[in-house]
């Protein structure tokens, strides 16, 4: 055979496999896939007490990192799920402080509301520990998706704000929302007042 009628017999083969492949690629039973989201591993729920050195002390996931800040303040870092609680401690020095930061604590949950899509308020009471506060979520989209305050009413006062350090998106930071959620009832419940 002549390399002409060769190459010849080549294109016309070439031609007929790419229409035969076109012909069965281009069905109509064909569905778009949905975009995936990267399988999170979650930290295990194990605790161990908090060392803050402050007017308070917790329960904290043995996973978790605690970085001290000035005047009490402080991280709580999840570093295998790029989440950070922010905690603020204020000493209260009478009942209009008391009334200012309770204020502050609810403008700066509700200042979120513009992302989010609704909250949620859970209300938390242990007059054993003299431990009072409130656990906001968010739905949506919002940059912080849970925050909390606990005070005792006369002296103490701690604030906490979760943070992702990613773009927020409820879909795909649902399993860690849920599992951040419950640690933070978890450190609630588990906050005890250092005189």
């Amino acid at each position: 055979m002549k390399k002409g009628a060769y190459n010849a017999l080549r294109l016309r083969y070439l031609l007929w496999a790419s229409s035969l492949l076109f012909a069965v690629g281009c069905s109509e039973d064909y569905q778009p896939k949905p975009e995936g989201y990267f399988r999170i591993g979650l930290p295990t729920t194990t605790y161990e007490p908090a060392n803050t050195g402050c007017a308070y002390t917790f329960s904290k996931n043995t996973q978790a990192t605690w970085v001290p800040k000035k005047n009490c303040w402080g991280d709580l870092k999840y570093p295998t799920i790029r989440a950070t609680i922010q905690f603020t401690y204020k000493r209260i020095e009478n009942e209009n402080d008391l009334q200012l930061v309770l204020k502050e604590a609810q403008d700066l949950a509700y200042k979120h509301t513009v992302a989010a899509q609704g909250i949620g308020e859970k209300l938390y009471s242990n007059p054993e520990k003299n431990i009072h506060g409130i656990l906001y979520n968010m739905q949506g989209n919002s940059a912080s998706s849970s925050q909390f305050f606990v005070t005792d009413s006369t002296t103490h006062f701690l604030r906490g704000v979760l943070y992702f350090y990613s773009t927020p998106n409820a879909d795909s930071l649902k399993p860690v929302n849920e599992f951040m959620q419950a640690e933070m009832v978890q450190l609630i419940e588990s906050i005890e007042w250092v005189n």
